[in-house]
């Protein structure tokens, strides 16, 4: 597989791999992976959601505010 960076990203990439001691190769890796774990889980949390919208596990606008303020003067 290949990833086609813009010259901008690659000098980039270049760079932080020189600040971090790192190869580009292991940056981009890193960054597939972080990117892909945020997706899938992005993917998960929207999946649940459909599933308890179907079910009717529902919250109503008002019972989320409420719980946000609990939860902000409990800090």
């Amino acid at each position: 597989m290949a990833v086609h960076l813009t010259p901008e990203q690659e000098q980039r990439l270049q760079h932080l791999a020189a600040e971090t001691h790192r190869t580009p190769d292991e940056l981009a890796q890193e960054g597939v992976d972080r990117f892909l774990a945020y997706e899938e889980d992005l993917h998960a949390t929207i999946k649940r959601g459909r599933e308890d919208i179907a079910a009717g596990r529902l919250v109503e606008h008002e019972e989320v505010f409420a719980r946000v303020e609990q939860l902000l003067r409990n800090r």
